[in-house]
């Protein structure tokens, strides 16, 4: 039998996403959420999400890309002089090409340190690490968050592994093409290649080629192109609707991203009987990262 994570991306940005979250997690069919701890309303995320519904475990959603730092020392090195952070998911990426230096490398270690320790401060069950923009597929920011994970005992990690489904890839060619989203990608499925995940993580993903625009029946036939015997974990951005408060934003395509109107479709979605229909007529079960292992 099948299994399917529905995971709901960016808890703490914004009141908005936050109670779409919640509303997908208690009324429809989401099954796991991931929180930003340095979110503008992380708070309101813990009181109105977190502390309210039923689902007991929640991922981190590490992130060094948007927003302001937790730890002291990330200031001038992943941070600017207000510290916010100053440095793009891309460059992440391409600090793969370069030498780093060990107190770098540490650095991104503490600011990760810090928002785990703040989650569990207050009480999250972590279940997974997963990341802002899927920084985590960096290989070097992966072997960190391996260490990490040895450190606090977290054990599962999404992994990035979308499987190219030739009549669903050339789809909505312009708009995956003008979102990045080919190109995202193609770069993490370069990554993967020199990683070495030993956390437990779902077979497969879905959510890199449609991100921003998730298209339920590419992602139904996704579904039936995999094997019986696999566990799939599908990615959605969910809000009440488009967001118009999040984090300390200074890059258009976050605005572009957070206010997309998408979000509201995708809540829908979630909540919608044709969606629950389909998991029920092929018998597909749904479970959270708490159950693999």
């Amino acid at each position: 039998m099948k299994k399917l994570i529905v995971s709901c991306d960016d808890l703490g940005i914004s009141e908005e996403v936050n109670l779409g979250i919640y509303d997908c997690l208690e009324k429809g069919v989401a099954t796991s959420s991931s929180i930003i701890a340095n979110g503008r309303f992380y708070e309101h995320a813990l009181n109105n999400v977190i502390n309210q519904t039923t689902n007991k475990f929640y991922g981190l959603h590490l992130n060094l890309t948007e927003g302001k730092a937790l730890n002291k020392k990330s200031i001038n090195a992943l941070s600017d002089e207000n510290n916010r952070f100053k440095i793009s998911a891309k460059k992440y990426f391409l600090l793969n090409f370069f030498k780093l230096n060990k107190t770098f490398k540490s650095i991104v270690y503490d600011e990760f340190k810090s928002q785990v320790k703040k989650v569990l401060k207050n009480g999250i069950k972590l279940s997974h690490f997963d990341s802002h923009e899927h920084i985590h597929h960096s290989p070097w920011i992966f072997k960190i968050i391996t260490d990490l994970g040895k450190e606090f005992k977290i054990h599962k990690i999404r992994f990035v592994n979308e499987k190219i489904i030739v009549k669903n890839y050339f789809k909505d060619v312009y708009f995956k093409f003008k979102s990045l989203n080919y190109l995202k990608h193609f770069i993490i499925n370069i990554c993967n290649k020199k990683i070495q995940n030993n956390f437990a993580s779902p077979d497969y993903f879905f959510g890199i080629l449609n991100s921003g625009k998730i298209n339920v029946e590419e992602f139904f036939s996704y579904l039936d192109y995999l094997n019986s015997d696999k566990t799939i974990e599908l990615c959605i951005h969910p809000a009440n609707r488009f967001v118009d408060q999040v984090n300390n934003i200074n890059r258009t395509s976050h605005i572009n991203f957070y206010k997309n109107k998408n979000r509201s479709v995708e809540k829908n979605l979630l909540l919608s009987d044709k969606f629950l229909n389909f998991l029920t007529q092929k018998k597909i079960n749904l479970i959270n990262f708490s159950n693999i292992s």
